[in-house]
């Protein structure tokens, strides 16, 4: 893993100015952008798209408060909607074009123009055609985003600006079929008896098989999303993804490992300890449901910060890991009665002091206890509970349930595709053409089996959960949908299709939220706005073609 290091650090100069690129600007610099190794570019775009995926950071990726996961600290303006005060669209065109597709592009045209050594010849012909498959897929996945973020977009002269300065936006249910086009052909491209990248594939590090199952995969995702629009090309695509062979188990997942130093950490750790802010907390929404479910999911999808009021400490009588507590009654009465086994913290230090093994009204005796943790004056808490920031409204930091331990760990892997996600489209394959492989309860439970595990739970927990939260036949868009959501918490792309698709579950919109909302949820985003000024024709052109450049312009695949 050391390379990648190397890699990121030395194409970070070499490609830094991209970054400041519109669309129409992608080669004016022809001189020394991509003088460089094929696997090289294939990890810097690697790392780039898992970046836009995963980021937080309210400049270019906001699914996070649109899907009512999280809630701003600081500002409001994003989770209300306000996504043109930061140009948001344009930095999500910037890595989606710029500094992932034409990487990849640029990629296979050094992939076709390389000459084998000698030793290579003889495998080199099923190499090529594995690493332009690999290469293809990432592709296929990045304009999918594209698309499902802004529906007509560039598609066909998007990464010739030499030929086409002002690129065309192609309509997004033609790029679709040209996705599940290109993809079925990757997919027949693929041996896997032969090998591919030797370098610079940090999803799979060159394993064939494993990108065959992503390919299968994602081809499921595509067909899933054409559900309610073309449902006879949603169910062929569907099915040939299930006969192919599609995530089995979180084995197979397309993840980006994260490492521990910088400029290489989790864009989720870059965005919320690295920033030295803290501009989060958990929403409102999401804790609401999980305190109402009683989901054991809670302490990893948040941390345990908030603690109720024991009270304001007189006297300590300390003894060796041990101590006795005097204090003085809050003055609004806990919601729950402490009790023996309930942790205590010092609010001053926000830190455990003990455990409380016996207790009287206004005393308690705890194990564990440090002498001088506590002083007089100090006030207490025990125990713990969740509460999120309320949507739209600056939500205090110390006063909402913090996200959870993954947030504010540098590792913390980039997710592009995982069997959790895949479950739930089995479970909906299933539910809408009986092709999911097994009753659509089985596969409701397995996917929500699979979220569990995912976060490190057991597969007890989840049947207790399944079993109180059990599938409803009648009201199948509403289980998957509702499900699917929970379990998409750190996957706010993915989530925010099943929503839009799926609708469910019902979410109101932030309070303040924009009136360019039109007092709805978004279901996309704006056309950039160096769009309107640098290819100013075709963005008019799309916007007219879409029903309207709006944040609540339905996308041709969300019907209802």
């Amino acid at each position: 893993m050391k390379k990648i290091i190397i890699a990121f650090i030395a194409l970070s100069t070499v490609l830094q100015s991209c970054q400041e690129d519109t669309l129409t600007q992608l080669n004016t610099d022809p001189n020394s952008y991509y003088t460089t190794v094929p696997s090289t570019l294939v990890t810097y775009a690697q790392k780039q798209l898992s970046d836009y995926v995963n980021t937080p950071s309210v400049n270019i990726n906001n699914f996070r408060l649109t899907m009512q996961y999280w809630q701003e600290t600081t500002y409001s303006d994003e989770s209300q909607y306000n996504f043109t005060q930061r140009n948001v669209s344009d930095q999500v065109f910037l890595a989606l074009y710029v500094r992932t597709l034409k990487n990849l592009e640029q990629a296979k045209k050094l992939i076709m123009v390389y000459q084998p050594t000698a030793s290579e010849q003889g495998t080199w012909p099923t190499t090529m055609k594995n690493q332009l498959a690999i290469i293809d897929m990432m592709q296929v996945y990045t304009y999918q985003i594209s698309v499902d973020t802004f529906g007509n977009v560039p598609y066909t002269q998007a990464l010739d600006i030499d030929a086409f300065p002002l690129p065309a936006y192609d309509d997004a249910k033609a790029i679709y079929g040209s996705l599940i086009t290109r993809l079925t052909a990757d997919l027949a491209n693929v041996d896997t008896t032969g090998s591919s990248f030797a370098t610079g594939d940090k999803y799979y590090n060159g394993d064939v098989t494993k990108w065959k199952k992503f390919g299968n995969s994602l081809l499921l995702k595509l067909g899933i999303a054409l559900s309610d629009s073309d449902p006879a090309l949603a169910q062929s695509t569907s099915q040939a993804a299930i006969t192919g062979g599609v995530f089995a188990s979180s084995a197979d997942d397309c993840n980006l490992a994260y490492l521990a130093a910088s400029p290489n950490y989790s864009q989720i750790y870059a965005n919320v300890v690295a920033s030295n802010r803290n501009d989060y907390v958990a929403g409102k929404t999401i804790v609401d449901k999980m305190n109402t479910t009683m989901d054991v999911r809670r302490d990893v999808y948040f941390r345990q910060n908030l603690h109720y009021d024991l009270g304001t400490v007189t006297a300590i009588a300390e003894g060796t890991g041990i101590a006795t507590i005097t204090f003085t009654l809050p003055t609004d009465a806990p919601a729950v009665p402490f009790k023996v086994g309930d942790d205590v913290f010092n609010n001053r230090t926000a830190k455990k002091i003990g455990t409380i093994t016996a207790f009287t009204a206004t005393t308690v005796t705890v194990s564990g206890y440090v002498a001088g943790t506590v002083k007089v004056e100090d006030t207490l808490g025990f125990s713990f509970f969740y509460k999120g920031g309320t949507i739209g409204v600056k939500s205090s930091f110390a006063y909402n349930t913090n996200p959870g331990n993954f947030a504010y760990t540098a590792t913390t892997p980039g997710i592009l595709l995982n069997y959790t996600e895949v479950a739930f489209y089995l479970a909906e394959a299933q539910a809408r053409w009986n092709i999911g492989g097994d009753t659509a309860a089985n596969l409701y439970a397995k996917a929500i089996t699979a979220s569990f595990l995912q976060w490190g739970k057991t597969a007890v927990n989840a049947t207790a959960y399944i079993t109180a939260n059990p599938y409803d036949a009648a009201n199948w868009k509403k289980s998957i949908g509702t499900e699917a959501w929970v379990a998409m918490y750190n996957q706010p792309l993915t989530s925010w299709n099943f929503y839009r698709r799926l609708d469910y579950p019902v979410l109101l919109p932030a309070t303040g939220a924009v009136s360019e909302a039109n007092n709805k949820v978004p279901v996309r985003l704006l056309y950039p706005v160096t769009e309107q000024s640098t290819n100013p024709t075709n963005y008019q052109s799309a916007g007219t073609a879409i029903g309207g450049n709006f944040l609540y312009t339905k996308l041709f695949w969300d019907k209802n």
